[in-house]
């Protein structure tokens, strides 16, 4: 069975990643498969390396005009706020599955346009485990930053001063740059937690406070399940948060237990979530970016960082793992082959919270087949 896969263009500010390499996706058109990719001045992967896969090119954007129906929109991070009807299937982050600012009229968008979503990070196994993620370099680079912003602090420099982030060519890079950065302190090293230390993202912090000879604490869900207000973690310098919460907890850390005398001074919270209801740490109201990668709360000598695509930083190295782990599941699906898979789970669940806003239909009427 011949499908089409649309590879488009990534739109969100410095994201340089894709969801298939070159080389995968190349695999997909030797299987019969048309994969249309839209050029790109950003991504990791030059336009030329898809076209000598194969592949086809089309301008950035094309897909909203050019896209023929039975087509696939595949991406990464989500599509800009706009008013049109969507009404493709799109497999990306979507980020409107928490009551996220801005998911109502999202998945308005596929309701009124008839269109799918499988969100990537619901793609998962039987046991609820997602079957490919950038947590390892999400945990990576979030340890890194989170690192730079304590030098920072201990410099009495500001992050938000100095150029906009860009990414860096290896993690070899990035850890011989933070290397030379920590060698600027004498010697002084933070006192490190790793909150999730056993999960994916907090595997890749700790790989990178290893390669730097840091030692860290790592707390897994016996320290944090039930607790509310945790007072220890104001005795470490630098915590590390890569617990993915998808149900509303208690908090942890809140704005009322800094006095501003505390040892903590940094805070990367590679998890993100700053306006959800899950979120544990609800002392910062925003995102971070790449042009100001820390917010400093008022008079609280304590500064976050959080930025939702830090993987970004390293977009070759997280792009081939990422694009690796998925590759299975996604011949799969151009095979048709979703039923009792991680594609049938990702489409019941879009189902779901697409009736809780808009009940017209109840789930129990749709066939999750429809898509074939």
């Amino acid at each position: 069975m011949k499908r089409t896969l649309w590879l488009r263009h990534e739109t969100k500010p410095f994201e340089e990643r894709v969801a298939l390499t070159p080389k995968l996706a190349g695999e997909l058109v030797q299987r019969g498969h048309d994969v249309i990719v839209e050029k790109s001045p950003v991504r990791c992967f030059p336009d030329t390396d898809y076209v000598d896969q194969g592949c086809l090119l089309r301008d950035t954007n094309s897909w909203i005009t050019e896209a023929p129906l039975d087509a696939t929109i595949f991406g990464l991070k989500e599509l800009e706020q706009e008013s049109f009807a969507l009404k493709h299937r799109h497999i990306h982050f979507a980020h409107v599955y928490k009551n996220q600012e801005g998911a109502k009229d999202f998945l308005g968008r596929l309701y009124r346009g008839g269109g799918k979503l499988f969100d990537l990070e619901y793609l998962v196994d039987g046991k609820g485990k997602r079957v490919s993620a950038f947590g390892v370099w999400a945990g990576f680079t979030g340890a890194a930053l989170g690192l730079d912003l304590w030098i920072a602090k201990e410099l009495d420099l500001d992050v938000n001063e100095r150029e906009a982030l860009r990414s860096f060519s290896s993690s070899r890079a990035l850890t011989q740059i933070m290397a030379a950065r920590l060698a600027d302190l004498g010697g002084r090293k933070p006192n490190v937690l790793i909150i999730g230390a056993k999960g994916r993202c907090g595997k890749g912090a700790r790989q990178f406070f290893d390669a730097l000879g840091i030692e860290t604490i790592g707390w897994t869900r016996k320290e944090t399940q039930g607790q509310s207000h945790i007072k220890e973690l104001l005795d470490f310098d630098l915590i590390v948060n890569c617990v993915l919460m998808t149900k509303k907890a208690k908090p942890w850390l809140t704005i009322d237990m800094l006095d501003g005398k505390q040892s903590l001074s940094v805070l990367s919270d590679v998890s993100c979530d700053p306006t959800g209801p899950c979120n544990p740490v609800p002392i910062y109201p925003r995102a971070t970016t790449m042009d100001e990668p820390a917010y400093y709360i008022p008079g609280k000598n304590l500064a976050v960082t959080a930025i939702d695509h830090l993987p970004s930083l390293l977009p070759k190295e997280s792009s081939e793992d990422f694009s690796t782990q998925l590759f299975p599941h996604l011949l799969n699906y151009m095979e048709g082959k979703i039923q009792g898979t991680p594609w049938s789970r990702a489409l019941e669940l879009f189902y779901k919270k697409t009736f809780s806003y808009f009940p017209e239909e109840g789930v129990e009427e749709l066939n999750f087949t429809d898509f074939l």
